[in-house]
C-alpha cells in the first residue's frame, strides 16, 4: 500500500497536472496506458509525478492509443462488405459512455486526416471540444483544419424550426456533395438524436428520415454515420424503430447487426 505521505497526486490532482478529465484518466488507467498505486479499500487511484511527467511526453510525440478504435472501425467496416451500409445506431446510458463509444469513429477519422461533422444538441460546443483535447488533440486545429465540425442541432435538425425528413436529407446530401468536392468521399457524419425531446413540430418524422438515410447511402457508400440514441430517454418502442433503421447496432461496445435490410 502506498503511504499519503509520499507525495503522490490524487485523480484530481493529477487531472489538473495533466490538463486532462478525470474520466480520461481512469479510461487511460484502466486501458493500461497509464500506471497508477492503488490505496485504501476502495482502490483509490494515486499517481507519481514522474511517471505522469513521461506519459505527457509520450501524448505530445504521439497519441498513446492510437489503434485502440482499430478493432470498432474494422467491424463496421466487415458490416459493410457483408452489405449493410455503415449507419451506426449507437445506443449509450450517459455522457462518459456517451463519448467512450464515439471516440472510436473519431479518431479512426481524425488521424487518417478524414473530416468529422458532429451534429450535437444535448452536448455544448465547448464540451465537445474539450472531449478532444482530453484525446491529446489540439481541438481548435482540428477544427481549422476542418477536421472537426460542430453544427447545432438548431442549424440542422431544427433549422426551420420544426423538423422535416426530406429538409434533413437534403442537408445531408449538400454535406456530402461538399466534402466528396473536397477530395472527402470518405468522412464521418454523426448526429445527438434527443433534439426528438424538443416538442418541434415535426419530430414524429425521426425513423422515416433514419430509414431515408440509407438509399443516401447507396449515393455515398464511403460515408460513415453514427445516430447517437440516450437509451434513458428512448422508450423500448423508439428503441426497437431505430433498430429496424438502422444496419448495425453499437450497444455495450459490441457491434451488432440491426434490423435494417436492404
Amino acid at each position: 500500500m502506498v503511504s499519503e505521505s509520499t507525495g503522490m497526486l490524487t485523480l484530481e490532482e493529477a487531472s489538473r497536472y495533466l490538463g486532462v478529465s478525470k474520466t480520461s484518466l481512469r479510461r487511460w488507467t484502466t486501458d493500461g496506458l497509464l500506471e497508477c498505486h492503488r490505496v485504501g479499500v476502495r482502490g483509490e487511484r494515486r499517481f507519481d509525478r514522474h511517471m505522469l511527467d513521461e506519459f505527457l511526453l509520450q501524448r505530445r510525440t504521439g497519441p498513446a492509443d492510437a489503434e485502440r478504435g482499430a478493432p470498432f472501425m474494422e467491424a463496421v467496416q466487415s458490416a459493410a462488405q457483408s452489405g449493410r451500409h455503415k449507419h451506426v445506431c449507437l445506443y449509450f446510458r450517459n455522457p462518459d459512455e456517451q463519448w467512450e463509444a464515439f471516440r472510436h469513429y473519431f479518431l479512426d477519422h481524425y488521424r487518417k486526416g478524414l473530416p468529422t461533422t458532429y451534429l450535437h444538441n444535448a452536448s455544448t460546443r465547448e464540451a465537445l471540444l474539450q472531449r478532444v483535447r482530453d484525446e491529446g488533440i489540439d481541438a481548435q486545429d482540428a477544427v481549422n483544419r476542418g477536421l472537426l465540425r460542430l453544427v447545432p442541432a438548431r442549424e440542422s435538425y431544427l433549422r426551420q424550426e420544426a423538423f422535416s425528413a426530406d429538409f434533413m436529407i437534403a442537408f445531408m446530401r449538400l454535406i456530402m456533395i461538399r466534402l466528396a468536392a473536397d477530395g472527402h468521399r470518405r468522412h464521418l457524419v454523426t448526429g445527438e438524436m434527443d433534439w426528438f425531446f424538443t416538442d418541434t413540430p415535426g419530430v414524429a418524422e425521426i425513423h422515416r428520415y433514419e430509414q431515408r438515410l440509407n438509399p443516401l447511402l447507396d449515393e455515398y457508400p464511403d460515408v460513415t454515420i453514427v445516430c447517437q440514441y440516450d437509451i434513458r430517454r428512448f422508450d423500448a418502442e423508439a428503441a426497437l424503430e431505430a433498430c429496424k433503421s438502422h444496419p448495425i447496432v453499437h450497444l455495450d461496445q459490441t457491434i451488432r447487426r440491426g434490423f435494417y435490410s436492404l
